[in-house]
C-alpha cells in the first residue's frame, strides 16, 4: 500500500536526506555518462538540504511517498514568485518505479499546489530523464522557455535543459 504524507519529524528529514544522496549520485553518474562531467555529491546534497525550509509550510511542501512500510520517494514544492510554485527532487528509489508511485506524488504536489493559491508549476529537468518528461506531459505539462538562470545546470548544457509549467486555473 502507498501512503504520501507531508515531511514532519527529523526522521522524516532524515528519510529526505537519504534519497537525495541516492538522487544526486544518480545525477552524477547519469552527467558523468551523458555529458562526460560531474560535481561533488555532497556539497550538492549539503546545499539542498540547507534549503530545506524553502518546502516547508505554508509556502512549500516536501512530500515522502510510503511503501509497503519503507520510505521510497519524495518531491518538493516551493515559493518562485506570488502564484508560482516549483516542483523539484522528484525522486523514486529505482527498484519501485514503474508502480506509479511518481504520478502519486506529483498528483499529491499538484493538489497541494492548487490548494496553496498557486497558479501555475513550473520545473526543469535534464534532458536524459525521458520517462520523468513523459510522466509530466502525461499530467499537462507544457514546455517553456527557461524561467530563470538555473544556477545548477552547467552553462553549457542550459540550452538543452528542459523547462515545464503546468497552469492550474
Amino acid at each position: 500500500m502507498l501512503k504520501i504524507t507531508q515531511c514532519e519529524t527529523d526522521k522524516d528529514k532524515a528519510h529526505i536526506k537519504d534519497l537525495l544522496l541516492e538522487y544526486f549520485s544518480w545525477i552524477n553518474s547519469m552527467w558523468n555518462q551523458e555529458f562526460n562531467m560531474s560535481f561533488d555529491v555532497n556539497s550538492s546534497l549539503e546545499e539542498c538540504l540547507a534549503q530545506l525550509d524553502e518546502f516547508m509550510p505554508p509556502a512549500g511542501r516536501l512530500l515522502l511517498a510510503r511503501y509497503k512500510g519503507k520510505i521510497v520517494g519524495c518531491v518538493g514544492l516551493r515559493r518562485i514568485e506570488q502564484e508560482i510554485g516549483e516542483i523539484k527532487r522528484l525522486y523514486v528509489q529505482p527498484k519501485f518505479r514503474a508502480q506509479g508511485i511518481g504520478r502519486e506524488l506529483l498528483e499529491n504536489i499538484i493538489y497541494e499546489a492548487a490548494n496553496l493559491g498557486y497558479s501555475k508549476l513550473r520545473l526543469d529537468t535534464a534532458p536524459f530523464t525521458k520517462a520523468a518528461q513523459a510522466l509530466y506531459h502525461s499530467l499537462g505539462f507544457q514546455d517553456i522557455a527557461p524561467y530563470f538562470e538555473k544556477t545548477e545546470v552547467p552553462p553549457e548544457y542550459r540550452d538543452n535543459w528542459i523547462f515545464l509549467e503546468l497552469r492550474l486555473y
